[in-house]
């Protein structure tokens, strides 16, 4: 009788090592999925240039052409999306060489309104609180911060690649996100 304290405190601690193992196998995959993509950028954008169209298409002296900027396979951490709108770009002709061409992101640097192109006074029109800006993006009035913001563009075998990128609202500077 003497060994049955000893006996149940072994059965004791036997048991709750058992248990305790048996919730770690089962708890560290859960922890692992919850915990694994913290450290990660868990979607992805795409970081080459995007076809956006052949480059006659711009021609000097006509207005902006808004075109949606369209990623062909986004992925994150779960899915992938194929054909995703990222957003919409507004792209003109500022000479008549063909490499003079510049593309604006059409998202207000403000709070992210959709900007759109008024022609009756030929500049950027934000509608959201009256943001104007010039046919260069510049700012022109209204409260948002710096004029729009510039998307990186190349010519490739006379089509027009755009490179998207995203930018920080409300401030004074382009930051990419």
């Amino acid at each position: 009788m003497a060994d049955a304290p000893d006996r149940r405190k072994f059965l004791k601690v036997a048991t709750c090592a058992l248990g305790g193992g048996a919730g770690l196998v089962i708890a560290a995959p859960v922890i692992k999925l919850v915990l694994d993509p913290a450290g990660k950028q868990t979607v992805s954008s795409p970081k080459e240039p995007l076809d956006v169209g052949d480059v006659a298409g711009f021609r000097k002296g006509q207005p902006p052409t808004r075109v949606e900027i369209i990623a062909p396979v986004l992925q994150d951490a779960w899915t992938t999306a194929r054909d995703v709108v990222l957003g919409a770009a507004w792209i003109r002709r500022t000479g008549a060489h063909p490499k003079e061409i510049e593309a604006r992101s059409a998202i207000c640097p403000h709070l992210g309104c959709a900007v759109g192109w008024d022609d009756a006074k030929g500049n950027y029109l934000c509608p959201c609180h009256d943001s104007r800006f010039g046919a260069d993006g510049a700012k022109l009035s209204g409260p948002s911060e710096r004029g729009l913001d510039s998307l990186p563009v190349e010519i490739v075998d006379g089509r027009l690649k755009l490179t998207w990128v995203q930018y920080k609202l409300g401030r004074s500077t382009s930051e990419p996100v």
